[in-house]
């Protein structure tokens, strides 16, 4: 693993910050996601789009991820296992470096633990679980970072909070505010001009 990732490894082993804007656990049932980067100088990070048959969340950018089944020995097993049904991951290609606070997703009334990892990227990944997955994308933090692409996302219901206007994706909800945290943590971050707001694009607004 590429020095690039030394910050964020030592903050997820430290004091981690609280996530402003993400509802605390209600111990109830448990999920993981798994935030993939690339293990390069500019690490790119894989995000899906979800099925547009999907009942919640139906066309949204998200990270591959789902709930604990019984048989997952851990959260990170659950993260893993659930990657690799969606987009065709080995998990045994990942390096975990740890995990972000648990947050409480009240759409789906989860617990959701992400799990951040580090892979070479040397295969492709691919919708594995047409059902859940639409497409796969992989987005450079430095277009996450870029403050040109930053801007804080408003649902029509009044909801505004951090988003990503990268290329053909507009990433909001709670997996921008995961990618917010993270690029903090990580200091890969850049000042950027948060008075900007732009409405949730219809194509990603479904709930």
């Amino acid at each position: 693993m590429n020095e690039t990732f030394g910050q964020l490894v030592e903050g997820l082993r430290g004091a981690l910050p609280d996530s402003s804007g993400i509802r605390r656990p209600r111990g109830g049932r448990r999920a993981g996601v798994l935030m993939l980067f690339t293990d390069e100088s500019d690490p790119q990070v894989t995000v899906i789009e979800r099925a547009t048959t999907l009942r919640r969340h139906a066309g949204q950018v998200a990270f591959p991820g789902g709930a604990m089944e019984p048989d997952d020995p851990s959260i990170i097993a659950a993260a893993l296992r659930e990657a690799k049904e969606e987009v065709g991951l080995d998990p045994a290609m990942v390096e975990v470096l740890g995990e972000l606070p648990v947050a409480w997703v009240p759409a789906s009334n989860y617990d959701v633990t992400p799990v951040l990892g580090v892979w070479d990227g040397a295969t492709d990944l691919w919708p594995a679980d047409p059902a859940e997955v639409g497409a796969v994308h992989s987005v450079r933090v430095s277009h996450l970072s870029d403050p040109a692409f930053r801007v804080r996302g408003r649902h029509p219901g009044g909801y505004i909070g951090p988003a990503f206007n990268v290329g053909e994706l507009f990433i909001w909800g709670f997996t921008a505010h995961l990618l917010d945290e993270a690029l903090d943590l990580a200091g890969w971050a850049s000042p950027w001009d948060s008075s900007r707001v732009v409405a949730v694009p219809e194509r990603f607004l479904r709930d």
